[in-house]
């Protein structure tokens, strides 16, 4: 009979046992209370900033651009022209590019002479008018017969009866 009794309510083990079962059973259940009255909290906390929040709409200013204005350049003046950007050396079969300023709206030509003076006929390297900055590009192809040297580009420019003339030098190697 004491070892139907050992550990049960009628014992003080069994009274200290149970307790520590009541007081687990109770913490837990007040510790999810806690928790959910948090999470209630949290919800609601949220819900009333979202009814309550001052909307502001402000426009957004855009950024400063630096527009770069034409020169102003007189009719009377003389036509210069100057080599910006040229591609060389390089070699036969390859692509050349030349970039040119010079007075804007000016009619402009190029001529590159090989080897026996004779004039590259590819289809870049026809005139062109110059834009309101005066910049004039042309590109063509150097066809891969061609003999390494120092082969020249004229690049003649007109306006109002003026002209200007510029020599630069492709290199093939």
């Amino acid at each position: 009979m004491l070892k139907e009794l050992k550990h049960t309510p009628a014992t003080a083990r069994g009274r200290r046992r149970q307790h520590r079962r009541r007081s687990a059973v109770i913490a837990t259940i007040a510790l999810l209370l806690v928790l959910l009255l948090a999470l209630a909290a949290a919800l609601w906390y949220v819900w009333w900033t979202g009814q309550h929040a001052e909307v502001k709409v402000s426009k957004v200013q855009p950024a400063p651009t630096r527009e770069v204005a034409p020169p102003k350049v007189a009719d009377n003046a003389p036509v210069g022209v100057s080599i910006s950007v040229l591609t060389s050396p390089l070699s036969a079969g390859s692509n050349a590019s030349i970039t040119i300023r010079t007075k804007p709206k000016a009619a402009c030509s190029i001529i590159v002479t090989y080897d026996n003076s004779e004039k590259s006929r590819d289809s870049g390297l026809v005139p062109k008018m110059a834009d309101e900055y005066g910049v004039v590009s042309w590109s063509w192809s150097v066809e891969s017969n061609r003999t390494k040297g120092k082969w020249p580009i004229d690049i003649t420019c007109a306006e109002n009866g003026k002209s200007g003339y510029m020599r630069g030098e492709l290199v093939v190697q």
